[in-house]
C-alpha cells in the first residue's frame, strides 16, 4: 500500500489546498493530512479547520495536531523540530510519498527516506495564498468552496446592553446589504420561560445553545454576509449581572464560537431607554454595557463603540465594510 502524507495551517482551506490533495489521491492508496494548530495565524480552532476537509474529502485520514510547533523557517533547529513531532504523531507510520506546495518538501521527504512531490509550487494554476485570503475573504471567496465559505463569511456582530438598537441596526443592515438578520434567540426565549423577570443559569445554558444554532443556521443560508443580533457573549454577560459570577457552562458556549468575533460592534446607551415592562430598567442597561466590555477585554476581543442616531451609525457600518471587505449598498 502507498501511503502519501501533507500537512499544513490551512487556513482557510482553499482552491488550491484541494488541488494538492487531488493530486495525491491519484498516486497513493492512503493519504494521510496533518492539520496544525495555528493560534498565531487564525483564531479559527484546529477543529474547524479540520472538518473543512473531512467533510470535503472523506476519503482522507485527518491528525489534528494542537500540540504541534508553530515556528516556521528552515533553520536546522526548527525542521528537526518539525520533524520529530511529525515522527511523533504519525506512530511510526511508513510514508511513501510527502506532498507539498512548499518548499520544505525536501528536508520532510529526506527525514522520512520518501519521495518528495512538489505540487504547483508556483501557484500556476491557483494563484492565491491563505493570507490573502484571511486579509480579505470576501473578495476571494471564489476560491473556497461552500462549505469553507460559509463557515468564514463576514459575521457583523452587535452586542450591548437592552435598549442600545442593536436589533434596529441589524435589520437595516441586512436590508442594506442584502443579507442575513440572525435574531436574538434569548429575547423570545424570556418571553415564555421567565419566572419574575429572571431565568435560571439552565435557561441561560439554553439561551447559549440556541443563539450558535441560529448563527450555525444563518451560516449555510445563501447569502454573502451575516448580520448577528446579540450572541452567546451576551448571554455570559447575563449569568454575570443575574447571579453574580460567568457560569462555566455558559463560558464554553460563547468559546464554542468565539472564532467568529472578527467585526464587532459594541451599540452605545445613547438611544433614551424605551422602559418596557419587560426590561428591569435603565440601571440594568447601564450594568450590562459594562459587563459586556468587561468580557470583550478579558477575552481580547477588538471591538468598535457604535455611537450616534441610526442614521450615523449605518453610515459607520457602511464605511466600516467598504473599507474591510470593498462592499457597497445602494444608500452609501
Amino acid at each position: 500500500m502507498k501511503i502519501g502524507l501533507t500537512l499544513g495551517k490551512f487556513a482557510p482551506f482553499h482552491k488550491g489546498h484541494e488541488f494538492l490533495i487531488k493530486s495525491a489521491l491519484y498516486e497513493v492508496d492512503k493519504l494521510i493530512v496533518v492539520i496544525y494548530n495555528a493560534s498565531l495565524t487564525t483564531n479559527i480552532p484546529t477543529h474547524v479547520r479540520a472538518q473543512w476537509i473531512r467533510n470535503i474529502f472523506p476519503e482522507v485520514e485527518v491528525i489534528e495536531a494542537n500540540d504541534g510547533p508553530q515556528e516556521i523557517g528552515y533553520t536546522h533547529e526548527i525542521i528537526l523540530k518539525q520533524n520529530k513531532y511529525l515522527r511523533k504523531i504519525l506512530g511510526g507510520a511508513e510514508i511513501h510519498y510527502f506532498f507539498s506546495s512548499e518548499h520544505y518538501g525536501d528536508p520532510v521527504s529526506k527525514y522520512f527516506n520518501c519521495t518528495n512531490r512538489v505540487i504547483d509550487l508556483t501557484r500556476r494554476r491557483f494563484k492565491i495564498s491563505g493570507t490573502e485570503i484571511r486579509n480579505n475573504p470576501y473578495k476571494y471567496k471564489d476560491y473556497l468552496s461552500e462549505i469553507v465559505w460559509n463557515s468564514i463569511k463576514p459575521k457583523i456582530i452587535f452586542l450591548g446592553g437592552p435598549s442600545t438598537g442593536k436589533s434596529t441596526i441589524a435589520r437595516i443592515c441586512s436590508s442594506l446589504y442584502d443579507g442575513i438578520y440572525c435574531e436574538e434567540y434569548g429575547r423570545s426565549y424570556w418571553f415564555k420561560n421567565h419566572v419574575n423577570h429572571r431565568l435560571s443559569i439552565e435557561d441561560l445554558v439554553q439561551i447559549g445553545h440556541g443563539q450558535n444554532q441560529l448563527i450555525s443556521d444563518s451560516e449555510n443560508k445563501d447569502k454573502n454576509i451575516i448580520f448577528i443580533d446579540t450572541t452567546p457573549l451576551t448571554t455570559l454577560a447575563y449569568s454575570k449581572y443575574y447571579f453574580g459570577n460567568y457560569s462555566k457552562k455558559v463560558q464554553s458556549i460563547f468559546k464554542d464560537y468565539k472564532h467568529i468575533y472578527d467585526d464587532v460592534f459594541l451599540c452605545d446607551q445613547d438611544f433614551p431607554f424605551e422602559d418596557t415592562w419587560d426590561r428591569s430598567g435603565p440601571s440594568s442597561r447601564t450594568e450590562l454595557q459594562l459587563i459586556n466590555e468587561e468580557i470583550l477585554s478579558h477575552e481580547k476581543i477588538k471591538y468598535q463603540i457604535l455611537s450616534g442616531s441610526i442614521e450615523e451609525r449605518t453610515k459607520i457600518i457602511s464605511n466600516y465594510l467598504k473599507e474591510k471587505y470593498g462592499l457597497g449598498n445602494t444608500k452609501y
